[in-house]
C-alpha cells in the first residue's frame, strides 16, 4: 500500500515540478520511501499529540512551545510540498474510473486496507455495527450533514467493530448515490448489515445495533443465514411492535416481554428522572 501510494505521489511532483518556474527547488525533490514513512510517521505523531486541529507551524516553532521531533526530522516547507502531493491512485486514469464510482481516488487503497484490518485480527464474540462520522470540510461529492454529531460535517462510515478491543473489523464509506455500475449498492440499513457482516458469517458471534439498523426481520436474517444472534432498540413505530407494548401507564422500573421461538420483546418502563 505504502509502495502504491509513493509511486502515485511521485507522479504529483513531477507534475508539480513542471508547472513550477523553478523546478530545482530542494523541497520539489521526489520522495524515496524512507522519507514517506518519516511523512507517515510525523502524521502518527501529530495525532498522538492531539495536533489534528491545532496550526502546522505551531508544532515546528522553535521557542519551546513547538514539538522538537518536527523541525529536527524534516522541514516545514518540505512536510506542506509533500502533505500537498499525496495521492491514493493513478491520476491518468482517474476520469474513466469516476464514471462508474464516487470514491475512484481511494478506492484501491481503502480495499486493501479493509483486507488488511480482517487479516490482522481475530475479533471476540461481541460485535456492534453503527455509523461514525470521519471529520471533514473539504471539497468532497459525497460529504454528509448530521446534526446530532460533534463534527456536523464529514465522510459517514458503517463500521463493523469488536466491542471489547474497539478494533474496527469492516467498513463501508457512504459513497452517495453512486453512478450505474459495480459500486451502485442499496444503502438501506438491512443491505448495509449483510454486506458487513459477511467476514463473520456462520460464526456464531453476537450483535448490537442501534434502532436505525433494528428490524424484526433483519434479527430473523442473521439468525437464519448467518448464525449471529442480534440485540437492538426499535422505534416505537414499527409495525412489529404489539399493541400491548405500545400502552402507557406502565409502572416505573417495569419490563413487560413478548415471546416468539427465536425472537424476545421487552418494553421497559423507566425510572422518572426527578431534578434537584
Amino acid at each position: 500500500m505504502k509502495s502504491s501510494m509513493l509511486t502515485y505521489t511521485n507522479q504529483e511532483i513531477i507534475n508539480q515540478r513542471e508547472k513550477c518556474i523553478d523546478p530545482e527547488k530542494k523541497y520539489m525533490k521526489e520522495a524515496t520511501a524512507s522519507e514517506f514513512d518519516t511523512f507517515i510517521g510525523l502524521l502518527y505523531i501529530a495525532g498522538l499529540n492531539r495536533s489534528s486541529c491545532q496550526c502546522l507551524k505551531d508544532l515546528w516553532r522553535t521557542d519551546g512551545t513547538g514539538v522538537d521531533i518536527f523541525r529536527t526530522t524534516m522541514s516545514l516547507q518540505r512536510f506542506y510540498f509533500l502533505q500537498n502531493c499525496v495521492r491514493f491512485d493513478d491520476k491518468s486514469t482517474r476520469e474513466e474510473r469516476k464514471k462508474t464510482d464516487n470514491m475512484a481516488h481511494i478506492r484501491v487503497l481503502f480495499d486493501q486496507f479493509v483486507v488488511c484490518c480482517q487479516k490482522a485480527y481475530i475479533p471476540h464474540e461481541y460485535m456492534t455495527i453503527d455509523e461514525m462520522l470521519l471529520a471533514f470540510r473539504g471539497r468532497c461529492g459525497f460529504r454528509v450533514y448530521i446534526p446530532s454529531k460533534p463534527a456536523k460535517y464529514g465522510i459517514k462510515i458503517q463500521a463493523l467493530v469488536d466491542v471489547k478491543s474497539f478494533y474496527t473489523f469492516n467498513l463501508e464509506v457512504y459513497a452517495g448515490k453512486q453512478p450505474t455500475g459495480p459500486y451502485a449498492v442499496s444503502n438501506k440499513a438491512f443491505d448495509v448489515v449483510e454486506r458487513l457482516v459477511q467476514p463473520i458469517s456462520q460464526s456464531n458471534r453476537y450483535f448490537t445495533f442501534d434502532n436505525w439498523f433494528t428490524s424484526h426481520e433483519l434479527m430473523l436474517h442473521l439468525l437464519t443465514n448467518h448464525r449471529l444472534t442480534s440485540t437492538g432498540t426499535v422505534r416505537k413505530n414499527k409495525r412489529c411492535i404489539p399493541n400491548a407494548l405500545l400502552k402507557t401507564g406502565k409502572e416505573p422500573g417495569s419490563s413487560l416481554f413478548c415471546f416468539q421461538e427465536d425472537v424476545t420483546l421487552v418494553s421497559y418502563a423507566p425510572e422518572k428522572i426527578k431534578w434537584s
